[in-house]
């Protein structure tokens, strides 16, 4: 239905979702697809060490996908003006009059889901802007040798509409939090690389240094001012902490998309059933319970739990709607948004066992192969020996196959982060090869 916004009527998005697949089908299109968000975002921001910009933005954006002959063509727009609409559609005609025809293309014939509401419709301003004030003192109080770049606090309520000419319809509205920050440590001539954090939420985090792991991120920052290699080449453990998780994570599910099953890359192609990783490691998608997740998909698909990987176990691939008319088989996953489920070992008693091994906070290195392969540099990162820490590592370098890292999977940490899009604990293994870098 339409509403008033600053004295002008606006369409809701499912209308004008509904509006753009209308004129691509009176346009000559065979099917059309359309997603539209309208968006109330409001941030401030922080520098100088102070929260120095508050703003309020709000924004409407329309997708439009068509089909014709077999053919895709795409296009967007920022507003919901009636002549950008109809060049919308134009556009994305000729786009797919250019394009190659693939009898995969089309749109979907999913379940209409009941609307959804998750999180707040409005900011918490005021104990947005005291969360800032406090984490402004504190970090001066307790972190004089760390530097910021880029520390925002953000609220965005998003509302969003998904029609088909299929009579397919979707809508959900999802309101959270954000915060996120870029920051490096220095002290006279002494500096460190620069390393990030970021979370989601639906309610305000009081104590912004507190939340999820920025405070050991800091320390570790710190420490880091004083780093040296590692003493010498080695076969060692690898505890991946939360915040490099998606070292292995991104990669895997990758290798397990329906994207590598249609290429005939992925390692897992004929593993289905079997056991792919050690027995204490799982690995769950749960698109719709995240503050940063979705209740459909980019075709209008209901999103849905799906366990991929089940005490060491493949139980299934991660084919989105695409894929699976590609590959003849049923959709799985439209969107991502992994857990991997916490263990029974504290982190202290995981570092205590430790013989030789890297503490690895952050990765920095190419994508893997086919095959799993990695090599990068260790970054915020640190050597174990005999059970305990021992400095911050520069110039190291961390190598190994992640299909081998993933059998080798001996403990997993009873604590956990959930950065609001996903949700991990520490991870330790063993058989990398840990060199000082050449």
């Amino acid at each position: 239905m339409p509403h008033q916004c600053g004295g002008t009527v606006m369409s809701a998005p499912l209308d004008l979702a509904e509006q753009a697949v209308a004129l691509a089908r009176k346009a000559g299109a065979d099917e059309a697809q359309a997603t539209a968000a309208r968006s109330a975002y409001f941030e401030i921001d922080y520098s100088s060490r102070r929260a120095s910009l508050a703003r309020s933005v709000d924004s409407l954006r329309i997708d439009l996908t068509v089909f014709r002959d077999g053919k895709r063509g795409a296009a967007s727009i920022t507003g919901g003006r009636d002549e950008d609409l109809a060049e919308a559609v134009a556009g994305a005609l000729i786009a797919a009059q250019a394009g190659v025809p693939d009898d995969a293309n089309g749109v979907a014939e999913g379940v209409e889901a009941v609307a959804t509401r998750h999180g707040p419709e409005r900011p918490d301003r005021a104990a947005m802007a005291a969360a800032m004030t406090d984490f402004g003192a504190a970090l001066a109080r307790d972190y004089p040798k760390i530097m910021t770049d880029g520390v925002i606090s953000a609220f965005n309520d998003t509302e969003t509409g998904f029609a088909n000419s299929r009579g397919l319809r979707q809508h959900s509205r999802r309101g959270a939090y954000a915060f996120g920050l870029m920051f490096s440590a220095r002290d006279g001539g002494r500096s460190t690389s620069f390393n990030h954090t970021g979370w989601q939420s639906f309610a305000p985090r009081a104590d912004l240094l507190a939340a999820e792991t920025l405070r050991r991120l800091l320390d570790e920052a710190v420490r880091s001012l004083h780093s040296k290699p590692a003493p010498e080449k080695f076969l060692g453990d690898v505890i991946f902490t939360p915040d490099s998780a998606d070292t292995v994570i991104g990669p895997l599910a990758g290798a397990l998309s329906g994207h590598a099953l249609f290429a005939g890359t992925s390692p897992f192609k004929d593993r289905q059933g079997e056991l792919i990783a050690s027995p204490c490691f799982s690995l769950l998608n749960r698109p719709r319970a995240f503050a940063g997740g979705a209740d459909f998909d980019a075709y209008g698909v209901p999103t849905r739990d799906l366990d991929v990987i089940k005490d060491g176990v493949l139980d299934d691939f991660l084919v989105d709607f695409f894929m699976a008319r590609k590959l003849g088989r049923a959709q799985t996953a439209g969107a991502q948004n992994f857990v991997v489920p916490a263990g029974d070992t504290p982190l202290a008693e995981i570092v205590g066992g430790v013989k030789r091994g890297v503490l690895l906070s952050r990765f920095s290195g190419g994508v893997p192969n086919s095959a799993l392969d990695f090599a990068g540099v260790a970054k915020n990162s640190f050597y174990i020996e005999d059970g305990e820490i021992r400095h911050a590592l520069s110039e190291t370098m961390v190598s190994g196959n992640l299909r081998a890292l993933l059998r080798q999977v001996y403990a997993v940490s009873r604590e956990t982060v959930d950065f609001g899009h996903c949700r991990y604990p520490y991870i330790a293994t063993t058989g990398a090869l840990i060199s000082p870098a050449p």
